[in-house]
């Protein structure tokens, strides 16, 4: 083919307003990198108005349409005296138009959602997928309530790098972090209807539809009978230090609990057991939290394997750009661009951008489509 011909060609394809397939992943790509850039830029401002006691406010961006096109143009510069040197001057452009639904995510599902405490399945997923243990459960755990000597209020253990009872409260989650375990445990029966009276309660029909529901009759101290359903629920065990003892090196098993009813109503195993319960934060408070650590002097980081990695494993990162110009996020905050930084020099990320991973996921488990932005009607009537 000539290169007048091809020429010809593509500019009959401008004008047609085609498209290649080159163009459009490029642009695909770019709006993935778009949406990349505004999450962490969400999160990272939601983080900074925790730290300082700020309402957060919660929008996604929900849907990017793009309409590319190619556009074809055709000039030409000449003289009416000397019309045989015009000079044609062909070009194309592309044309990007995209549109993108922006939704406020505060229904009521999604504040509920937020507000919800992570279950002990949902930890033990993260768990089963590699995530950095001491890192999920710092993140994760508010307190640990330890129950300690008959008759002795639960000890807590406060998730505070500032509080009195910081240095066992860290110990405890490395023992679980070095140690725990799940199990399964079926103790527990939950309460089906109302109590039954003794002679109701030895009709065949009833005892046939107990078995066919799956329940069983439990008597009560009352003389009554109760339907309760046996129950499954998860608990965490681990060997570690005694923090009920004043001797430190002494080693105990725990048994960790998601609820309180569930610690109370659990045997201990083992002579000596301590159970504990460990009190679960909400994708909510896991932001607030790391607030907390974004404020100076609270930052905590996991335990190191050399020196050298102290700032490399800081749970959560924010410094002001003056000090640290180069960032993987950024965000402009009370007249101030903060920036969780690149790495480069003396600033250090730490494990910020894990952070910032787990609690998208968090926050986009608590999303539906009930929080897509409805789109208006218009109703056009003819005459």
């Amino acid at each position: 083919m000539r290169p007048l011909q091809a020429f010809v060609m593509l500019l009959a394809c401008a004008l047609a307003g085609c498209v290649t397939s080159g163009q459009i992943s490029r642009r695909a790509v770019s709006y993935n990198a778009a949406i990349d850039a505004a999450r962490g830029e969400m999160l990272l401002l939601n983080v900074l108005r925790a730290r300082d006691r700020r309402q957060m406010v919660f929008t996604g961006l929900m849907r990017i349409t793009g309409s590319v096109r190619t556009e074809g143009r055709i000039g030409a510069t000449g003289t009416l005296q000397d019309p045989e040197k015009a000079v044609f001057g062909p070009g194309a452009t592309i044309v990007d138009s995209p549109t993108f639904d922006i939704a406020v995510l505060d229904s009521q599902e999604f504040t509920r959602g937020i507000m919800t405490p992570l279950s002990f399945e949902l930890l033990e997923y993260f768990w089963d997928q590699g995530f950095v243990r001491e890192m999920l459960f710092y993140l994760a755990t508010e307190r640990i309530d330890v129950e300690c000597a008959s008759g002795e209020a639960p000890r807590a253990l406060e998730n505070d790098p500032r509080g009195p009872s910081w240095a066992a409260f860290r110990s405890t989650l490395e023992a679980i972090a070095d140690s725990g375990r799940w199990e399964m445990v079926d103790h527990l029966t939950e309460e089906v209807g109302p109590p039954v009276e003794p002679a109701e309660a030895l009709r065949l029909p009833t005892l046939v539809s107990v078995a066919n529901a799956k329940l069983r009759l439990a008597r009560r101290a009352d003389g009554h009978w109760q339907l309760v359903r046996p129950v499954e629920r998860q608990r965490l065990v681990a060997r570690g230090h005694d923090v009920c003892s004043t001797t430190p090196s002494s080693d105990v098993r725990f048994a960790f609990y998601e609820t309180k009813r569930a610690l109370e109503t659990a045997p201990a195993n083992e002579p000596g057991e301590r159970r504990a319960r460990i009190v679960v934060r909400s994708p909510q408070a896991i932001l607030f939290y790391l607030g907390e650590m974004a404020r100076p002097g609270r930052e905590v980081a996991i335990r190191q394997r050399d020196s050298a990695q102290q700032e490399v494993q800081r749970l959560m990162v924010v410094r002001d750009a003056d000090q640290c110009p180069q960032a993987l996020v950024s965000a402009n905050f009370g007249g101030k661009r903060w920036v969780i930084p690149d790495g480069s020099g003396e600033c250090h990320p730490g494990r910020s951008m894990q952070s910032m991973a787990l609690a998208a996921q968090l926050l986009s488990l608590q999303q539906s489509a009930r929080d897509l932005p409805a789109a208006g009607t218009v109703r056009i009537i003819g005459q």
